[in-house]
């Protein structure tokens, strides 16, 4: 992660994004947002009340540390880009797995459950990443045979 005007900051994000789990991140995103509409500039801002309003967690470290409005504006979105899991449509997920949309769909009942979302620009079911790995990890038979599987052609036999 890069680009951080501030190193408690970004420490503050890289610790975030490693242990927080997804549903905590996004919790902690939307107060990020919260906060990022209210900063000011010109105003300084303690460390711990920025860790605390975000996390709602006041830590012990950097007690004095106050952080300037402008770097906090510019830290900020980067702190909330990076807590926003990325998320794969399922169209992308069926190509990188190898199987169809409807194989994917079929996965639900086995724990790889999607949300419907505005993606650029139309509604569409994506997938966490978080969600992916952990269905990855406990099915690799059920992806891999997904991934072998062909349909048969009503005139000709088997395709691809």
């Amino acid at each position: 992660m890069t680009g951080f005007m501030h190193p408690a900051l970004k420490q503050l994000t890289d610790q975030q994004v490693r242990f927080a789990p997804p549903a905590r991140r996004l919790e902690q995103m939307a107060r990020a947002k919260q906060l990022l509409a209210e900063i000011e500039v010109g105003k300084r801002y303690p460390y711990q009340y920025l860790c605390y309003r975000i996390t709602d967690y006041r830590p012990d470290s950097y007690p004095d540390l106050l952080i300037d409005g402008e770097e906090l504006l510019h830290d900020l979105p980067l702190l909330i880009e990076a807590l926003d899991e990325p998320a794969v449509t399922l169209e992308e997920l069926s190509k990188q797995l190898n199987v169809s949309t409807k194989t994917v769909r079929r996965w639900k009942t086995h724990g790889l459950v999607g949300r419907c979302v505005l993606h650029e620009g139309k509604r569409q079911v994506c997938y966490q990443q978080s969600v992916i790995d952990r269905f990855l990890t406990t099915n690799p038979d059920r992806v891999q045979r997904g991934g072998r599987f062909s349909q048969m052609d009503d005139r000709s036999g088997w395709t691809s």
